[in-house]
């Protein structure tokens, strides 16, 4: 209590205890000094340290997993196991439910047509990506907006701007990206706008967006189920949590970083939806990276590999797009490599490290 009062976030005797009565911290560490002498109890220094960060980030009416979450995330505290991996799981496995039951109910109300094999593959693309335009958020409005730069979308209808955009997100979410459909790598090209000059947060979400669904594309097909992804997540070592956990973080600064010219800092993690999309994230990745060569780093496979690929299957696309808003007399070729040479060149430093090859 001294320790957390020094601080300037005082804890009360109830709230030390509910916090050792669930597991984040230990009992003291108890001496018998012999006869009447009585005991003496101390706590190691991680212990104390614990409860500081644990006294930072606690407010009144916040959930205890968010505390958690924030500690975990933004202090990099040692959060013993069983708490850290219960606030992973209260926080991811809802929210996935939820996603998957609503895909469920969008592939499940579109018809299929008689005499024909479906593609259930395709059909939950197809809902995801429906689902995903119909709940917004600040990476669709601006891949939205993006699109309106297209000539024959700029006084397009809402309806017929989200079509295309449908069609984007589908394949993305696909199996493969169909880089010999010439028009939809144009509106790819168009909605997440790679070599933008602008400098903003939802520039940043769009980047997230693509990189992390493109992601999917690269690595092996395996079908999975929440059970399987549970039983990763619970046996997963607690020192491999912390080491995948600065994965997600260091990829998600880099991505700020590069979508914000380094110009605005480090990236405030500081935030319980933040703390939550980086648990998500985590969690996720605790059974997607084994669809991964080993050593794949989150960082490189979703925010570096990942925007590399889609900048270089864009290219053409890219040099269609300009040729359509420049006046003819401009060198297209010369300015296509211009951009593309400086993303790539942008990206890859982000990260300093040496590119894999598949």
């Amino acid at each position: 209590m001294d320790l957390t009062a020094a601080d300037g976030n005082p804890v009360s005797v109830a709230q030390l205890e509910r916090w050792r009565r669930l597991g984040l911290l230990p009992a003291p560490d108890r001496v018998f000094l012999g006869g009447r002498a009585g005991t003496r109890t101390s706590y190691p220094q991680e212990v104390k340290d614990l409860a500081r960060v644990m006294a930072r980030r606690h407010r009144p009416g916040r959930l205890l997993d968010d505390t958690v979450l924030l500690a975990f995330f933004c202090d990099s505290a040692r959060i013993p196991e069983i708490p850290l991996k219960s606030a992973l799981v209260r926080t991811y496995f809802p929210q996935r439910e939820r996603h998957r039951d609503a895909v469920a109910r969008i592939a499940d109300a579109v018809p299929g047509d008689p005499g024909s094999e479906r593609d259930i593959f395709y059909d939950w693309a197809e809902a995801e990506a429906a689902l995903d335009v119909e709940e917004g958020g600040m990476a669709i409005r601006k891949m939205r907006a993006n699109l309106r730069r297209l000539p024959d979308l700029a006084r397009a209808s809402r309806e017929e701007v989200d079509g295309g955009l449908v069609g984007v997100l589908i394949h993305l979410k696909s199996a493969r990206l169909p880089e010999d459909d010439l028009d939809l790598m144009r509106d790819l090209e168009a909605a997440i706008d790679l070599d933008s000059e602008e400098f903003s947060l939802a520039r940043l979400a769009v980047w997230q967006y693509a990189a992390t669904t493109h992601a999917g594309q690269m690595g092996r097909f395996e079908e999975t189920n929440g059970e399987r992804r549970l039983h990763t997540l619970c046996y997963t070592p607690l020192d491999e949590l912390h080491r995948l956990r600065d994965e997600v973080v260091a990829a998600m600064q880099e991505t700020w970083w590069r979508a914000t010219g380094g110009r605005r800092g480090a990236l405030a993690l500081d935030t319980v939806s933040m703390a939550r999309s980086s648990a998500c994230a985590l969690a996720e990745w605790t059974t997607a990276r084994r669809a991964h060569p080993e050593g794949s780093s989150f960082a490189d496979i979703h925010f570096t590999d990942s925007l590399l690929y889609l900048a270089r299957a864009t290219a053409i696309a890219w040099l269609l797009n300009r040729a359509d808003r420049r006046p003819a007399t401009t060198p297209l070729v010369d300015k296509a490599g211009e951009g593309r040479a400086a993303f790539i060149a942008r990206t890859t430093g982000a990260t300093g490290r040496r590119r894999r090859t598949r």
